[in-house]
This record gives C-alpha cells, structure tokens and sequence, in this order.
C-alpha cells in the first residue's frame, strides 16, 4: 500500500524525532554506563540497578495498559476536544490511583524485608521515577502524533542528567546520587511533559464519571495483565539475578543487558510511530491494515537482525572497551542476548503493530502470562546455577517461544503474513489453548 504523501511525511517525521530521542535515551546512558561501572565499582553500581529494577515493578502498575489502550484511544478521538480532555483526566487519574496503591506496597516491602530495609533510602529515590513516569503523558503525545515533545522534554533532561553525573559522582559511596540523578531526569520530564500537553493542546481540566473511568480500566486491562506479565521475564530479570545470585553479578547482567537494550531501543522509533497509523488503518480497511504490516516486518526484521549478529561477534571487544575491569563477568550474558533486538523487534510487530489493533489483546495477554509464570520455572535454576549468564540465557529462550506463540496465534485466527484475507474482529472469539510452545 502507498502512503498517501502528508502521512508519510508525518509518519517519517515523529520517526526522527524518536529517533532523537532514543538517541539521548539510549546512547547518553550508554556512554555513562562504564562510567558508573569504573567509579561505584560492580557492587555498588549492581545495587542501584536493583533498586531502579525495584522501582521498575511499579512503573508497570502505573502503565496499567494506557500506554497503548489510551494511545489508541486518542489517535481515535484526536479531533473531538470534549473526548479527548475526558480521556486526559481519566488516565491522569487512575495513573495517580496506582502509584498511590504502589507507594504503599512498595513501603510494606522495604521496610518488612532485612535486605530492602537496609538500603530504604535508595528504593525511596527509585520510586521518584515512578512519579515522573505518572505525569509524563508519553500515550497522549504518541496518540496527537506529535512525537518531538516526548523527544525534546524526555531527551534533554536525561543529557542533563548524564552532564551532572559526570561532574558530581567521582567516588563509591556517590552511588545514592547517581541513582537520584537518573530518577531526577524522569520527574522534571514529567512535570514538564505534563504542562506542555495542557498548555499546547488546550486540554481542559474535566472531572470524569464513573462510567469514563471504568472504560478507561476496560481498554486497558488486557494489556496491563500482559504488561504484569511481561516483568516475570523482561524487566524484572536484573531483580532475580541480584535476589538470587548478588549485586556483582546483578551489575554483570545489567551492564549487559544496557547494550543489548540500547541497540533494541534504536528500533523502537519505527514502531511507536507507525503505532497510531496502523490503529487507524485498522479500522477502516484490515487488508490495507495487513498489507502495510507486511512491508513494516520485513524492514524492521532487516534492521534489527544485522546489528544483533554484529553484536554477537563484536561481543568481546565491545564488552572490554565498555567494562574493562568486568569484560569477563559481562560477556558471557551478553553473547546470550545478542540476538534480543532482533527477536524482539518481531514479536513488537505481531504484538503492537497486529494483535492490537485486530482486537487480540485477549490472546495477546494469554501469551504473555503462559510466558511470565514459565519463565519463573527455568530462570531462578539457571540464575541460582550460573548467575548472570543463567539470567541471560532464560530471557533469549522465553522471548524466542513468545514470538513462535504469537505467529501460530496469529495463522490460527487467519491473519498471516502471505496474502490471505484478514477475518473481521467478531470472527476472532476464542484462542487455542496449545499457541503457546516452542
């Protein structure tokens, strides 16, 4: 399908412009990781990764699912001003609701368990970003298409934290202020994200019913249980590794997993922005929708799959030029993950791109909970066996069977990747039981 010009234009727009920011995102702590790594030493720098981990559980529970359920949602109603401040206001709320019920469990948490106890301040400093992550409305931006706020807002507070970090944190025992310097980064991109979105757009402050909430709750439900889901085997695995086998080799597996996560990021631009387009194709013509996803997964799996390979041959010296006095406890978790960019790119396609906007997110977020609680049945043996490179080892074969899950799930319902018809969403009632397997 050809783009019709303004929308391709559009779309390539909001691409560079995440591609600014996931070059600041990516890239500026990346050139701070071996910093951090050289100055608080891999036990130091392992507990702050632990405890921004920690702090990542909670980041979840306020996502809920709005960062895609409330991004389609607006790129829907974008030109209705009554609906659009209704929906604002609405998940605005409800983030705050969540953080709320998660500042109290993460207290019971720290202050119940010895090893958390100990080190309170810093998990104190870790939920910091939960706050900044509430207010900055990342789901209204993507849904507007106007990607450059999130660029500019989000991009130079993380580039002024990065400058901070290397002018204030020279010793060991700076570890708390480095950690305060990076969730720092997210509060004042928050406060700020959050006046631009009502300054710029004119967004109405509105009290919303029950019945707005209860929708808002509904839309993103699934995607929340697949969100919670997701941490048993994504973001959660730095927690396990230090839990299970220490903060050194939590700092392995972390330092790690930022170079194969800041290669994977430099994908993410092309998703998010092509995210909100195939919504709305989607709902006006699904084999328009599913032709304009084919070509989206070829690019992306050709992107994604070079720079996999070259990290999976240069992993050796790019872990001794990154971490020279820890090459060796890093390089092992990092040939593990090499290939992550490219695995996951593909299952970003068939999740974000296909089962969403197709009306799957019930069997999206099956998949996603059959993977979490399996993950947790191979990954604590392997962590508790051989640390870091355990850990590694598990996330590369649980996303690896996602992505088998969601093509079968997919070819099941009919919506395939040759050029079969694509059923209407009231033909897609029930998923099968056996989708997930390797």
């Amino acid at each position: 399908m050809l783009i019709a010009n303004p929308i391709r234009r559009r779309l390539l727009g909001n691409m560079v412009w995440l591609y600014a920011l996931q070059g600041l995102n990516y890239l500026v702590p990346l050139a701070v990781l071996p910093y951090l790594v050289r100055v608080l030493g891999m036990e130091r720098y392992g507990l702050v990764a632990f405890a921004q981990a920690f702090g990542q559980y909670f980041v979840i529970l306020t996502d809920y699912g709005f960062n895609l359920s409330a991004t389609k949602r607006i790129a829907l109603i974008k030109n209705d001003r009554e609906e659009l401040s209704v929906t604002y206001w609405s998940v605005l709320l409800l983030k705050f609701a969540f953080m709320a019920l998660g500042a109290i469990a993460a207290t019971v948490l720290v202050l119940g368990i010895a090893r958390f106890r100990s080190d309170a301040t810093l998990y104190a400093i870790s939920y910091v970003a939960v706050l900044g992550n509430v207010l900055f409305p990342v789901w209204f931006f993507q849904g507007m298409e106007q990607m450059r706020y999130i660029s500019v807002l989000s991009g130079a507070t993380r580039l002024l934290a990065a400058l901070l970090i290397f002018a204030l944190v020279h010793k060991q025992s700076d570890y708390a202020l480095a950690l305060a310097l990076q969730s720092g980064a997210f509060l004042v991109a928050g406060i700020l994200g959050f006046w631009t979105a009502i300054a710029r757009f004119h967004i109405p402050f509105r009290s919303p019913s029950k019945t707005a909430l209860l929708r808002t709750l509904s839309d993103g439900w699934h995607l929340f249980v697949s969100n919670a889901a997701g941490t048993l085997y994504a973001t959660t695995n730095v927690f396990l590794v230090g839990l299970v086998a220490g903060n050194v080799q939590a700092g392995y597996f972390s330092a790690a997993e930022r170079i194969v996560r800041s290669i994977q990021g430099m994908l993410g631009p092309i998703t998010q922005a092509i995210y909100p387009h195939v919504s709305e194709l989607a709902a006006k013509s699904r084999d328009a929708a599913l032709q304009f996803i084919r070509k989206s997964l070829l690019w992306i799996g050709i992107l994604s799959f070079v720079p996999s390979v070259l990290l999976l041959v240069l992993a050796r010296p790019i872990a001794t030029i990154l971490f020279p006095n820890a090459a060796n406890g890093s390089l092992a978790p990092l040939r593990w993950m090499a290939m992550l960019p490219f695995v996951i790119s593909i299952s970003t396609v068939l999740a974000i791109q296909t089962m969403i906007p197709f009306g799957m997110e019930k069997q999206l977020s099956r998949i996603y909970v059959v993977a979490g609680l399996s993950s947790l049945l191979f990954s604590l043996p392997l962590i508790h066996q051989f640390g870091a490179s355990g850990g590694a080892a598990a996330v590369l074969i649980i996303e690896t069977c996602i992505v088998v899950a969601m093509w079968r799930s997919l070819n099941q319902y009919g919506i395939s990747f040759g050029r079969r018809t694509v059923p209407a969403i009231g033909s897609i009632e029930k998923v099968s039981k056996d989708a997930f397997s390797c």
